[in-house]
C-alpha cells in the first residue's frame, strides 16, 4: 500500500507545483489587457484616457462608440464632434504608446495603419475619430444581434 501511495504522491506534487508556478507567473505579469478570443478583448487596467470624436456627421455615433469602449473596460472621458467630416476612422496617439493604440484599433476594428502619433499636451492620451466608414466598425457590425 505504501508503494502505491508514493507513486501517486510524486505526480500529484509535481502537478500542484506547476499549477502554483503558472498562477504566480500570471498574477505578476504586466499585461493590462485580456485577450480571450478575437472578439472578446477587454482592458483589465484602464489607465489611459480616451476621447471619441464624431467625424462622420451621423448623430449619436460617437456616443455609441463610447458605450462600446466602456463595456470593454476603457476609460472614455469625453466625446463630441470632430472639426470636419472624415472618410476613414483613425486614432490619434498623444503619448506615444503604440501597443495601447493598436489595442484600441483592434477592439474597434480600425486598421492599425490608421494610427497617427502626435505627441502633444492634449487633455487625454488617445483620440478616436469616427469616420464615414463607421458602419464597418465592430460596434456597428453586429448591431442587430444584440446590444453592447
Amino acid at each position: 500500500m505504501k508503494i502505491k501511495a508514493k507513486k501517486i504522491v510524486l505526480p500529484l506534487t509535481v502537478v500542484l507545483i506547476l499549477i502554483i508556478l503558472v498562477s504566480v507567473i500570471l498574477k505578476f505579469s504586466n499585461s493590462d489587457y485580456k485577450f480571450s478570443s478575437e472578439e472578446e478583448i477587454s482592458v483589465q487596467n484602464p489607465s489611459y484616457q480616451i476621447d471619441v470624436q464624431n467625424g462622420c456627421g451621423v448623430e449619436d455615433v460617437a456616443f455609441q462608440v463610447v458605450q462600446f469602449l466602456r463595456t470593454k473596460g476603457f476609460d472614455v472621458i469625453d466625446y463630441g464632434n470632430y472639426e470636419t467630416t472624415v472618410k476613414e476612422s483613425f486614432i490619434i496617439d498623444h503619448i506615444g504608446k503604440p501597443d495601447t493604440a493598436r489595442l484600441i484599433a483592434r477592439v474597434l476594428g480600425i486598421n492599425e495603419d490608421k494610427i497617427v502619433i502626435s505627441k502633444s499636451k492634449h487633455y487625454n492620451e488617445f483620440t478616436v475619430v469616427i469616420g464615414l466608414d463607421y458602419i464597418m466598425l465592430k460596434p456597428f457590425k453586429n448591431k442587430g444581434e444584440g446590444s453592447f
